[in-house]
């Protein structure tokens, strides 16, 4: 066994992974066993944005045994981590700029050592790696230039100061890339090493300043090398004249005075190449690596592989095989493990995802071809130049061919009717898949949180904080006549389960549960009804994994997260069969202007109501006084006590009211923070995340509130002679009234009520609009003594509202966001490998799917009609590559696109056919009936009247508005109306 030789008087420690840090009084030899080498590597490679860049890195890695490399100027937006090829690359940059950036890219032999990445901004990461015995910290950065100003080089070195102090004294850190910065040649304390290279600048003193108060050691100043292999940089000037020599060393690696001995060489390597001013600098280091176990839960499964009828054949008579014993069992926990154990028998065996490589666009033939220009690098520059352009070249040549197999495959998909797999393709081609964003946590002082066990505590302590709250018993009464539940209704609950849905702990998927047979649905409805008779929950089916999704781009506190519930899907069943019994009461009792979570109604019903109202009433020159309420936390917010009492007198059953009582006064959470788990938290108020019955729930304790705040309430707008004073989706509310005074009435009432149920009104959030023809200036909307603030704009559900009711402001606003999604998919759309039709196919689904959202709440202009066209036309001239120089007419390009304009026709036959389905379902819409037909009191103006909705189809469909209702009420001449639609 190899060994080395410790002076441990010297001050320094044992190699990373070793024991050390003892403190003697004399010179003693200690034996250590030799580690195993590492070598990290620091590399500005001016861009990975280039296609080919990161192949490129990836290939010098495996040339020169790199296992770790570090890179500044990555230029790659957000922060994630991506696999590629047999390396797992880390990287942290701007969110929508291609500006600066760092990465780390980790082979596949070290990545599950990883415990911790934390994204600081674009110019710091950090990973925190498990060893043993101690972690290892690597911080990559990449430094201001001296072009930036002094306050921004003075706030870098401020943010990887704060850092460092957080890592743990006993930990290894490892501080490395491009800090612009020279420290020079020569000494300096114990931190930088006399075989620097040239001289010491301002930024050099900035660097040799943190690095002396940090306890770091610049460890490429250490080592006695020939100038070629200190250098990291070579300056534009260098060689500009005869004899010029411009290099400099401004890329470095620090490491902690304790372990410096462990890095036994830090020298670059000039032979190496990836088109870029800098040279690749490499470290040793000698670490011994824990050995970790396996988590067999983080298998990758393939549900789509029971689409095989084979392998789904498979899967059955395993699962009948596992599960024929059931019936001998009484306990309805063993019956329910019995289940769980036989479905992860069928998952590991049968549907464990193949490892298929990904096929890469890069060829051999251009890997070659970066060889080649490597070894020209140094004594061929003409030649270095003439490779460089036939690589680019070629890396056009193939992803051109990339493109062409991807839509190949996408059309094939088409003829196959595997719309899944034409989705996953375009967005692989768009660069749309979806990705976990990976954020950066803050405590209440601003300072990032690095520690795992922290940001864990934080959370915790956060969710607890979220759900804590004060909660008595609750008594259920003894009127237990809900009925057995029925085979059919199982069968039904388990046919209209989604696929793909992320499982609870339990990790029973779906997919596998519609696999039972007759015989073992009936086992699982004797399980259902012996739960559902005795109200008693399994206990596994009482906890939830919480995984926490940011809310928006650079999201830093807890807040600024949503938080997901995974729970179990046997628990889902059973709430889906519930769910159909209870929704008869809920529909009973909530009132018509409730838009959420009812069937038949969604955004645009609510759309429709409040769009169409408020503009007859402005046309009728009827003020209207407006409050957008935004509740803090809604949701989470909802007090069990006040639910069960809200149930209660809703009528539900006994039996319902005792498993909503156990689910919730039972539940509890783990919150799921980079694979770990924090402690169990009680959940002590708030509606269950992620329950099916969750939305009928928060409907009735919502409609509880608003019958007792807005009971024998005058205030309102008078439609029909009845005051119509709010509409709401879900906790999205209008409060509306036609006088000041009456909206300050009602949002008291509102607001007094809505504190006793526990819901709080967010100030900030909440906002005030007037709609009038008059200008009224001076009014205030006052909540909890503070002045809610007036809008002239705000988006509710999605759509732009303004004060002057005015669509046209919302159909630029739905233009230009299909415009925008438009040129983020062009590559699509533009390629000569895709039919017409599929792209047509494409257009409808990704770009007029936008465009069109709440259509039927739209009151068309002239002058908005022609912006819709126009937009459809400038969209098919792009897809046919059309310049507007050519002079092509609409006629012509409509020609090669093989059709007739479609943006107007859509819009006009939708708009038809939701008038007929408001007519043909009278007790279902009778507050959408009224709003458009019932009467406004008010008195028009003078002048021209403004279009109106109806007026709209009147014109389109040529007929009176009596003619309009009579035809609207029967589907056949609705169907003959739109056919002849010009």
């Amino acid at each position: 066994m190899a060994m080395f030789t410790l002076n441990s008087s010297s001050g320094v420690s044992s190699p990373i992974g070793s024991p050390g840090g003892a403190s003697m009084n004399s010179d003693v030899t200690i034996k250590v066993p030799f580690k195993q080498r590492t070598k990290i590597g620091i590399w500005n490679v001016r861009t990975m944005a280039q296609p080919g860049k990161i192949q490129n890195a990836i290939q010098e890695m495996r040339r020169i045994d790199l296992k770790i490399l570090g890179i500044s100027e990555m230029r790659w937006t957000g922060a994630n981590h991506c696999d590629i090829e047999d390396f797992k690359v880390y990287y942290s940059g701007l969110p929508k700029k291609l500006e600066y950036g760092v990465g780390i890219i980790v082979h596949k032999s070290i990545a599950p050592k990883v415990r911790n990445f934390v994204p600081i901004n674009e110019r710091i990461m950090l990973i925190q790696m498990e060893a043993a015995p101690v972690n290892i910290n690597i911080l990559q950065v990449y430094a201001p230039t001296s072009d930036h100003t002094e306050e921004e080089i003075n706030y870098f070195y401020t943010q990887i100061a704060s850092i460092t102090r957080k890592i743990p004294k006993k930990e290894v850190l490892i501080v490395m890339g491009d800090f612009n910065a020279k420290v020079g040649q020569g000494r300096t304390g114990n931190h930088i090493g006399p075989h620097g290279l040239g001289e010491r600048n301002k930024q050099g003193d900035k660097l040799s300043s943190f690095a002396g108060e940090n306890d770091l050691v610049i460890m490429n100043t250490f080592f006695e090398l020939p100038p070629r292999r200190l250098y990291t940089w070579t300056s534009p000037q260098d060689g500009k004249k005869e004899g010029l020599i411009v290099r400099n060393q401004i890329d470095y690696v620090l490491i902690n005075q304790r372990y410096r001995n462990s890095c036994k060489s830090a020298k670059t390597y000039p032979g190496a190449d990836i088109n870029s001013d800098h040279n690749l600098l490499v470290a040793e280091f000698r670490v011994q690596w824990k050995k970790l176990k396996t988590n067999q839960s983080n298998k990758p499964y393939d549900y789509r592989k029971l689409k095989n009828q084979d392998i789904k054949k498979r899967a059955t008579e395993m699962l009948k095989k596992e599960l024929e014993h059931i019936k001998n069992s009484p306990e309805t926990d063993v019956k329910i493990d019995m289940i769980n154990t036989a479905i992860k028998k069928v998952k590991t065996e049968i549907l464990v995802r193949d490892p298929t490589k990904k096929k890469s666009w890069m060829t051999t033939e251009i890997l070659e071809l970066m060889e080649e220009r490597r070894i020209k690098k140094q004594h061929d520059k003409s030649g270095y130049k003439i490779i460089n352009t036939e690589i680019r070249r070629k890396i056009r040549e193939a992803k051109e061919l990339e493109l062409k197999e991807k839509c190949a495959e996408i059309e094939m998909a088409q003829r196959r009717y595997d719309s899944f797999n034409v989705h996953k393709k375009v967005r692989e081609i768009t660069g749309k898949l979806k990705k976990k964003t990976v954020g950066k946590l803050e405590n209440e002082q601003g300072e990032i949180i690095i520690d795992i066990n922290e940001i864990k505590e934080t959370w915790k302590n956060y969710v607890e904080e979220l759900f804590a709250d004060q909660r008595n018993e609750h008594e259920i009464p003894n009127t237990m006549t809900g009925p057995d539940i029925l085979v059919q209704e199982v069968e039904a609950a388990i046919r209209s389960m989604k696929d793909g849905k992320a499982p609870g702990p339990d990790e029973v998927q779906t997919e596998i549960l519609k696999l039972l047979e007759e015989n073992f649905i009936i086992e699982l409805t004797n399980i259902y009804n012996n739960i559902y008779n005795s109200g008693i929950i399994p206990h596994h089916w009482l906890k939830s994994e919480f995984i926490v999704l940011p809310k928006k781009q650079g999201a830093k506190r807890c807040s600024d997260y949503r938080t997901i519930s995974l729970m179990s899907h046997m628990l889902k069943l059973f709430l889906k069969i519930m769910h159909k019994r209870l929704y008869r009461i809920c529909e009973e009792q909530v009132s018509p202007t409730q838009f959420g979570f009812m069937k038949g109604l969604g955004t645009r019903d609510a759309l429709f109501s409040v769009q169409v109202l408020f503009q007859r009433c402005r046309d009728m020159n009827c003020n209207i006084f407006a409050c957008f309420i935004d509740y803090q936390k809604a949701f989470d917010k909802v007090k069990h006590n006040k639910m069960m009492e809200v149930l209660q007198d809703s009528g539900m059953d006994g039996k319902d009211l005792r498993i909503i009582k156990n689910l919730y006064w039972n539940q509890s959470a783990t919150i799921k923070i980079n694979q770990e788990n924090t402690d169990e938290i009680k959940i002590l108020q708030g509606v269950r995340q992620g329950c099916i019955i969750s939305p009928l729930i928060f409907n009735l304790y919502s409609e509880a509130i608003f019958q007792e705040a807005l009971e024998n309430m005058e205030e309102g707008i008078l439609l029909n002679g009845k005051r119509v004073n709010n509409f709401r989706y879900a906790d999205d509310t209008i409060i509306f009234a036609d006088t000041a005074e009456g909206l300050q009435h009602l949002m008291d009432k509102v607001t007094n009520i809505s504190r006793k149920y526990g819901l709080e009104v967010n100030i900030s959030k909440t906002k005030s609009m007037i709609i009038s023809k008059e200008k009224i200036e001076g009014v205030q909307l006052i909540i909890n003594n503070k002045v809610v603030e007036r809008v002239k704009t705000f988006t509710y559900l999605g759509t732009t509202l303004n004060e002057d009711w005015d669509h046209s402001q919302e159909i630029k606003c739905r233009i230009e966001k299909a415009r925008s999604a438009f040129n983020n998919m062009s590559k699509l759309f533009k390629t000569h490998n895709l039919t017409v039709e599929m792209k047509m196919r494409l257009l409808r689904c990704y770009i007029f799917s936008i465009m069109l959202y709440g259509i039927e709440s739209w009151t068309l202009t002239g002058a908005t009609t022609s912006r819709l066209e126009a937009f459809e036309m400038w969209i098919y001239r792009r897809i046919l590559r059309i310049s507007w120089m050519d002079r092509i007419t609409n006629e012509s390009v409509l020609q090669r696109m093989k059709k007739d304009k479609e943006i107007m026709h859509t819009i006009k036959r939708r708009k038809l056919e939701y008038l007929g389905h408001i007519l043909r379902n009278e007790n279902k819409y009778h507050l959408l009936k009224c709003i458009l037909q019932g009467k406004v009191y008010g008195k028009r103006g003078v002048g021209r009247r403004r279009i109106s909705w109806l007026k709209n189809l009147r014109t389109w469909f040529a007929t009176s508005t009596t003619g309009l209702f009579k035809a609207a009420a029967n589907k056949i001449i609705i169907a003959r109306m739109i056919a002849n639609i010009r």
